[in-house]
Parts: C-alpha cells; structure tokens; sequence
C-alpha cells in the first residue's frame, strides 16, 4: 500500500496538465454496464467506442464487488486496485468512483489513473522544463542556474557565448539550424574542462569552461577557430559570432557576464586570437546590453510585426500576436531571442511596457482604419510588467486617447506568472476584465501551475506551448499532454489556440481534439502591419495545409461543416453521463439535417421539435438532479434558464403549427442550434469550473 500512496502524492504534486491528461473516465448504470466514456479509457485499454459499450465494469476489475463492495472507492482519494485488460493482462492502477446524480439513477462515474502514465508525463514535464527540445542541451533557464551554482562553489573559468546569424532571422528551427548549432557544439568539444552548455537563445549557445588554470584556453581557442573556418563546417549563409570572458566566483552575477558577452559579440571572420572577442569589464553603464536597448527605443528602432491567428474552422484571420522586433537598419532584423528577456530588467521594464500599450493602440486603430473592421491583437506582459501598479492606468490612457475599444487587446501572461503572487495576480486580471480587456495565458504546460490555480483567475484563452506540438507525430506523450491541456482549457471554459503549427499533421490533430485557432510559420509568418492588413484583405480559404494530413485526418468530417454542432469532450469528474446527453442531443439534431437534405418528404417540422424538446426535457431533470446533488451555488439559476429555453421552444412550435407553409428549413435549423448552443454554453462553464473544485472548495460556497 505504501507504493501506491507514494505514486498518489506524485500525482497530487504534479500540475494541472498531468490532472487532466492521465485520468480515464467512464460512466456506469447501476448493473455495471459502461454508458460513456473518454479517449483515455479507450486508449488505457486499448479498444474502440462501440467495444467498450458491450463491457461490464465487473469485468475490468474482477476483485470488486460493485453491488456492494466500493465504499473504499468512494472517498475523495484515489484506492490502488487491478485491472484487468481485454486481453487478460493486468495492472495495478489508481481508483475512484463518484456517484452521479440522485442515488436512486444508479449511475456513477469511475475514474481511473495509470500510475505508468502519470510516471511518463511527470518525465516528460521534467524534461521540457530542464532541457531544449531540438538540441538536446540545457535550456536557458537551467543554463543559468546551473552557471550560479558555480560561481557559489567559488570556482573559476571561462565562458563564451557563441550566436549563428543567418540572411532569415525570423526561420524556425529547421533541421540546417539545429544542424549547424550542433557543429558549433562538436568542435567546441575541443575544451575538454568544459562543464556546461546550454542553448541561451534561439541562435546562441552559452559554453562555461572551468578550470583553475585558464592560460590554455586561447591556444585551445585557435584550434577551434582553424577548424571552423578552413573545413567550412557551417554553411555560408550563416556568420557565427563570439564573445568570451574569464569568470572567478561571483565577482560578477552570471547575468552581468551574459550582459558584457552580448555587446562584444565579434564575427568570426574578424578574429585571429581569443583577445579579439574578450570582453574589457567596465563600471560605465553605457557599455551594457542593456544601455544598447535603451538607445534603441529611443531611436525608434523597435516595431511590432503581427503573426495571425486562424480559426480551425473557418481558416480566416481572427486575430494576431504582437511579436517585437529590433531593427537597428534597414533590412537587419534582429530577432526577440537575442534580447527580450533584457525588456524585464530595471527601469526599463517600466519604459518599455508603456511603449508598447502605446503601439498597440496605434496598430489596432491602423488596422481597423486599413481593414474597415476591429481585428484583435495580444500582447505579451512580462512578470515584472505584469505586477507594475501603472499597467491598468496606461492601458486606460492609451486606448481612451487613440478610441480604441479595450475589448480588442488581448493581455498574455506566462503560467509561471500565476504562481508568483497569486493574490496580487487575481487583483490585477479582475480589474483587467471588469475594464474589457481579454487575458490570455501563454505557453500553457511549461509552468507547473496546478489547477487550483487555473481555478481561481478571470482567464479568456490558454495557448498550449509550441514545445508540445514540434514532435506531435512521433511523441506520444507530447500527444498525450496537447489533448489534456485542450479538454483542461475546454472545462475551465477557455478558447484555445496552438503556437507553432508548422505542417499539417500538426494542425489536423489540434482540430481533430477541438483547438479553436492556430498560430504558426503554416499559417503565417511574423510579418508587418502592412503586411497583416494585405494578409488580412486578400486572405482566401485554403483547405491544402489541412486536408493533405494524411492519417490524422482519419475520422474528421470536413464536408459541410456549416450545418454540424460540435460538442468538445469534457472532463469533468461528476458529469460525463450529462456530457454524453449533451451529445446525444447534437447527434438528433444533427440527424435532422442530414435526413432533410437526403430526403425532405420524410422530416416533419413539428415531430422534429417535439422529438428533441422531449429529449431536452429529460436531459434538463437529470442535469438538474447531478447539480442538487453536489451542491451547486447556481442551482436556482440553472433551473430557470431551463424554464425559458422549454417556453421559447414551445413558443417557436405554435408559430409553426399555425403557419406551416411559412416555415424555412436553413432559418429552423439555424434556431436549433442557436437554441441548443444557448444551452451549452450559457451556464455549464460555471458548473464545469465547480465540478471540479475539490470537495473541501466545494463546501466554501
């Protein structure tokens, strides 16, 4: 029993994600019989839908007598018990059995973890948050820690920071990139003292070499440098830039060195000797990275470029993200990996933020001006930013000055901002929302922030990092994740949108789990304002990056998509038979179209109403019975909205009984489905986000 409450607490620490991503779910009746259940389950045991609706719960889990014996199962933790596979293998797994409804229904909702999975997730988080995905190296962040430590141990060495530019800043990780990153790295494997290496940017590597004895490093260096430039090892058209610096202990904070190693970076054809790219200490704040940046945005050398965001539906431009650049000269872009977590720092945090709510006011309204409509952009708020006390007022200033409505900026915060100063942030988003403006959470899946968290904030969309979408096809965990985090977003009520959708395997299993839009180099590229509102004005439907997938294609319908509901999975721990009534309710409405447009004759009007009117009927009492039943704050109000949507349907049906002849087939469906929709959508994001409190949360209301 130990062992598995050591893999409960693993589970109980890990983020919301793993919460989300390892649970199957199926809902039972009182003789056992499997009604529904989630992608997982039928993954977890390796089988199809219609399989698992001839299975018996009993059968599964063969040492339980669940007639009588599930009391255990019924407590808020999860109880270690085997399962049995079709197949006749076993395994140990995590259970818990939720009653739903009243108890004289007898259904009930069985949760299932495999601790297998959980343990391959919490690996996989591990890696992504230690290590970059396409080099294999340290990332940034553990890069520099990493180079702390050090320097608390008293040690001494050297470091270089080493930058491959080439004639396309904007590229994405290509193979010939990371190729060429890692031709860097093997030669610079000739300092054998070296002790660590991580990927620092997007373009750079970091190389911290420690020795006591650092008099052998310029003769090592020459050999480093002969060899990259008489085997012609990088391709031409990339140039390779260097910086190097000794470093003893913590006279200088490793950020200090970084700062210093970044103005002197020297092209490789220019050096002869490790003196060349050495970097000379100074006191003077004007040599710093940081002064550079300073003087950029004063000589106006920063712009935002847009990358649009489309919907997976509709393929058209929605929206965009402001991505900053720097462009000291015509026709040099410098890319944001080299110096955006600079814009963090000081004073000039403050500067830059208040820049930047002034630009974006001026491009939504150029936009608008361009396109004769309002087009949404988001723009990214830094921790430090994100806390400062004059973020709201420059906001309000801005966009009261320029008469830009406050509805069409979207504000993005990264997760680990969340678990900061959870207080402070929760002050912050509501006073966010309450003015108009949208949040977004960015990079969603990296942070570690649990769900309690996710809970609590006034959030409109979560982007799901790109980290998990470069190897959907091949990682079966990243697959696994991506899925979680989509249905995670979908119960807390948030849009989704996918960064990094590069080809389109990529963008048809986004859509197949119900990602609502897509942003990446297969969609659009960063590219100017003018170049958005030419994107924007000659935009055409192009279903190719979708529709030559391939196999994750398979079982997507995309043919006449404007008659179909789609209802995106939930869950939810308490309500999956209330999810499948939901479905069954779109399924019959969805029946309908399909038996008019083969044969008309055959559909009447008002059968049709009452089928599914009765149908909702039934739905709304059970539904209705699961929330008397947890306790829902929202009962009364629920119940109510029932009423209406039972009278203006009864209403819609005299209105065709009396005028028969009048009524439009495409103008009937059009109000099914908004009438359904009103349903879907009005109230049950709020019983998703309390469904899934816990139920010590619960009680507070």
């Amino acid at each position: 029993m130990n062992e598995w409450k050591t893999e409960y607490d693993i589970f109980e620490a890990a983020p919301a994600v793993l919460e989300a991503s390892s649970e199957a779910i199926a809902t039972i009746d009182s003789t056992g019989q499997i009604k529904g259940t989630n992608s997982r389950f039928l993954f977890l045991l390796n089988i199809s839908h219609s399989e698992s609706e001839k299975l018996n719960i009993q059968s599964l889990f063969r040492e339980i007598d669940f007639s009588n014996d599930i009391a255990q199962y019924q407590q808020d933790n999860f109880e270690p018990a085997k399962l049995t596979k079709m197949d006749g293998t076993e395994s140990m797994v995590l259970l818990k059995i939720v009653s739903v409804g009243k108890a004289v229904t007898g259904y009930k909702t069985v949760l299932i973890q495999d601790p297998e999975a959980i343990r391959r997730i919490i690996d996989r988080l591990d890696y992504i948050e230690t290590y970059d995905i396409a080099t294999g190296l340290l990332n940034r962040r553990k890069g520099l820690v990493e180079f702390e430590q050090l320097q608390a141990s008293n040690l001494s060495g050297g470091c270089f920071l080493v930058r491959l530019e080439n004639e396309d800043q904007t590229e994405p990780e290509s193979y010939r990139f990371i190729e060429n990153l890692k031709t860097i790295l093997s030669v610079f494997n000739q300092f054998h003292a070296q002790h660590l290496v991580c990927r620092y940017s997007f373009s750079e590597l970091l190389f911290v070499i420690v020795t006591e004895d650092t008099s052998n490093i310029p003769q090592t260096f020459k050999k480093v440098l002969d060899t990259l430039k008489s085997e012609n090892k990088i391709a031409s058209e990339y140039t390779i830039l260097m910086a190097y610096e000794n470093w003893s202990g913590a006279e200088q904070t490793a950020n200090d060195i970084l700062d210093q190693l970044k103005v002197h970076l020297t092209p490789l054809a220019s050096l002869k000797q490790l003196k060349d790219c050495r970097v000379s200490f100074t006191d003077s704040s004007e040599t710093s990275f940081l002064a550079t940046l300073q003087k950029a945005l004063q000589r106006e050398q920063f712009e935002f470029f847009i990358q649009p965001q489309i919907s997976s539906d509709s393929r058209q431009v929605v929206s965009g993200e402001l991505l900053i650049r720097w462009i000291p000269s015509e026709g040099n872009i410098i890319p944001p990996s080299q110096f955006v977590a600079y814009l963090e720092e000081g004073d000039f945090a403050g500067e830059f933020l208040e820049w930047s709510i002034v630009e974006s006011a001026k491009i939504l309204l150029q936009v608008y001006e361009a396109v004769g409509q309002w087009v949404p952009l988001s723009l990214n708020v830094a921790t430090t930013q994100f806390n400062q006390g004059f973020l709201l007022e420059s906001l309000h200033q801005a966009f009261t000055q320029h008469q830009v409505p406050f509805e069409y900026l979207e504000i993005e915060i990264t997760e680990r901002i969340l678990a900061e100063d959870p207080q402070q942030v929760l002050t912050v988003l509501k006073d966010l929302q309450d003015e108009g403006f949208k949040v977004a959470i960015d990079d969603f899946g990296t942070g570690y922030s649990s769900l309690s968290y996710l809970r609590q904030f006034p959030l409109d969309r979560l982007k799901i990092d790109q980290v998990f979408i470069a190897n959907l096809e091949e990682n079966e965990e990243d697959r696994l994740i991506s899925t979680a985090i989509a249905n995670l977003a979908h119960v807390l009520g948030l849009e989704v949108v996918v960064e990094g959708i590069e080809n389109p395997p990529q963008a048809a299993f986004m859509q197949n789990i119900g990602c609502e839009y897509f942003q990446g180099y297969l969609t659009g590229k960063p590219m100017s304002v003018v170049d958005f509102i030419e994107f924007c004005l000659n935009e055409k439907k192009n279903p190719d990056w979708l529709d030559a997938s391939g196999e994750l294609l398979s079982g997507k319908r995309l043919d006449d998509e404007v008659r179909k509901v789609t209802w995106k999975k939930s869950f939810t721990t308490d309500v999956v038979s209330v999810d499948q009534e939901h479905r069954e309710l779109i399924d019959a409405l969805n029946y309908f179209s399909d038996s008019y447009l083969k044969k008309p004759e055959s559909i009447n009007f008002l059968d049709t109403i009452d089928l599914i009117g009765g149908e909702a009927i039934k739905h709304f009492e059970h539904e209705e019975q699961v929330m008397a039943n947890i306790g829902y704050p929202r009962y009364e109000i629920h119940r109510e909205k029932h009423k209406w949507l039972i009278a203006d349907l009864s209403k819609r049906r005299a209105e065709i009984e009396k005028h028969p002849k009048d009524v439009d087939f495409d103008e009937l469906l059009k109000y099914l489905k908004y009438w359904l929709l009103r349903h879907l959508i009005s109230e049950d994001t709020h019983l998703h986000r309390f469904i899934n409190k816990s139920n010590s949360e619960r009680r507070i209301h």
